[in-house]
């Protein structure tokens, strides 16, 4: 029967209760422990406990981000080692061997019990042996040529909407649909140990792919760290830079109005040595196209972001955390123009005969004069003329409470024209979540972002012959949130838009995601009116 216990503790070591009891060997074991610190590979802890421990009670899968690094793996090995030592430390103390014992890991009663260990025993270190050369000659060959893993995403969205008559008039009317919010397929990977390459493709727009991540970077620089260099997010906002799987919501609040897309240039970031604060800066082009291509002199831009962690509970391994961030990013205008542009945290993909060629998947990313890939876009200032150049400003926050989980983030956009007023639009969101059943948002602090959610049991559903039907729940997570832009000054009238979103998730195992969304709207129309609009949204999602 696989229990939630079972599951805790296969994901939280920590919280094992010692269950060590060999009498008479201990001291015979914890020599053979201490002859096991050679070893570095994380399969030798393995096989050492399955030679010691009784049989295993089945166990739910466990996920992982990615392969663990081979010091990840001796990390590991070595802290199993001194777990199990602190375990026959805290035994002797409870019952002291008898007189004349030897510690030779002999029974001195006459059984065969410490025999058959030490038979065991002896036979492992045999395989770690071999495991160790294996792993070594492993490590030396794949340091001499590229690594490759490849990855996808599907999501499927199902999208309804409801309207009044006022928001009819402004936006027209919304049809129901659905569709693939994203299906990519793409890859990464590292060679000769200080070199680190990605790939992606989505193909969900229609009749046109976009290019993701797609970049080289060298890791492991004096003083600049890592350098990156190629098409992908520029560092501005926690909700930007985050992946999407690991974001709350369907979509990014209308905060995201602000934040640029993937671009192409030239990136250098990293972290201090305690991994409290990072820190990134890279220079840009204004408005790669979604194939990363920029043959029509949009201009440059600098964008640099930096996060610090006041607080963080080493002793819960990161449930409890307080991030602070900032962003900010000078940018030149293409052909001395500008426009920023949203929907109201829904996105629903127009029909292949409704456009020809478009802007990025991100539908504020500043261009000009081409129609959005997705709808229905409430909030639009058109193109804005006479800019010479503009800047965006991003402070974050974010607190984790165990379960409970705060974010807020305030962007604000200075467009400065020629021969004009100078322009001033912001936004900002506020959002709470809460895990019904226990999990944190976990955070990368080599990055200064949200990592992917890992349920404490995976969902399942099976039939054993003993118990029965046997159930594990997954992650289930409540949410809400509160967002407002205003694209309206002084001769630009873009609308004021405020949302108000309410979420349930459910992570059936670390990569594998169904979300439902709905969204109220309020929108102020300068020249329709006021009005009110509801979406709701569901989605499937899963990547490998």
């Amino acid at each position: 029967m696989v229990s939630r216990a079972d599951v805790n503790d296969t994901r939280h070591p920590h919280r094992r209760e010692s269950s060590v009891r060999r009498g008479d060997v201990l001291s015979f074991v914890a020599d053979r422990i201490s002859a096991c610190r050679r070893v570095t590979g994380a399969a030798a802890v393995a096989s050492l406990l399955l030679a010691l421990a009784p049989p295993a009670v089945a166990q739910a899968p466990a996920g992982a981000e990615e392969i663990p690094p081979p010091t990840a793996a001796i990390e590991s090995l070595q802290a199993d080692i001194l777990r199990l030592e602190k375990e026959l430390e805290e035994l002797r103390a409870a019952k002291a061997p008898p007189a004349g014992a030897k510690s030779e890991g002999k029974d001195t009663s006459g059984g065969k019990g410490a025999e058959t260990i030490a038979d065991r025993l002896s036979s492992v270190e045999k395989s770690l042996g071999k495991l160790t050369t294996a792993a070594d000659k492993k490590k030396q060959d794949e340091a001499k040529k590229p690594l490759f893993i490849l990855s996808g995403q599907v999501q499927a969205d199902q999208v309804y909407f409801g309207q009044d008559a006022v928001s009819r008039t402004a936006v027209g009317d919304l049809q129901d649909g659905a569709q693939f919010r994203r299906l990519r397929i793409g890859g990464r990977g590292t060679a000769f140990e200080v070199f680190e390459y990605s790939l992606g493709v989505d193909f969900a727009l229609a009749n046109q792919p976009s290019y993701l991540d797609n970049y080289i970077e060298w890791k492991q620089l004096p003083w600049l760290q890592n350098v990156r260099v190629g098409h992908y997010f520029e560092p501005f906002s926690l909700e930007r830079v985050t992946q999407n799987r690991n974001n709350t919501f369907m979509e990014r609040s209308l905060v995201d109005t602000f934040a640029p897309a993937r671009n192409m240039g030239a990136m250098a970031y990293g972290n201090t040595e305690d991994e409290l604060a990072t820190w990134a800066i890279g220079t840009f082009r204004t408005n790669s196209d979604n194939t990363g291509n920029d043959s029509f002199d949009s201009g440059q831009a600098l964008t640099m972001r930096g996060t610090w962690l006041p607080w963080w509970d080493e002793a819960s391994d990161g449930r409890y955390y307080l991030h602070l961030g900032s962003a900010y990013s000078y940018r030149d205008a293409y052909q001395n123009q500008v426009r920023f542009r949203n929907t109201p945290e829904i996105r629903k993909q127009q029909p292949a005969n409704v456009f020809g060629p478009v802007g990025p998947p991100s539908p504020s990313n500043y261009q000009n004069g081409v129609p959005s890939p997705f709808a229905p876009i409430f909030v639009d200032t058109g193109n804005v003329k006479d800019v010479d150049h503009f800047q965006l400003f991003d402070p974050e926050f974010a607190l984790i409470l165990g379960p409970l989980s705060l974010q807020s983030e305030y962007a604000f956009a200075a467009v400065h024209r020629t021969g004009r007023p100078d322009l001033f639009f912001n936004g900002y969101m506020a959002q709470v979540s809460y895990f019904l059943t226990g999990e944190h948002r976990p955070y990368d602090r080599k990055q200064g972002i949200h990592k992917r959610v890992e349920p404490f049991e995976d969902f399942f559903r099976v039939r054993t012959k003993s118990q029965g039907i046997q159930t594990g729940l997954g992650a289930w997570e409540i949410a809400a949130r509160y967002s407002n832009i205003v694209l309206n000054d002084k001769d630009i009238s873009g609308n004021n838009l405020t949302d108000f979103t309410v979420g349930l998730n459910w992570y059936l195992n670390p990569y594998t995601r169904w979300k439902f969304n709905y969204i109220r709207a309020f929108l102020e129309d300068r020249r329709a009116g006021n009005s009110i609009t509801d979406a709701y949204g569901m989605r499937f999602d899963y990547d490998f």
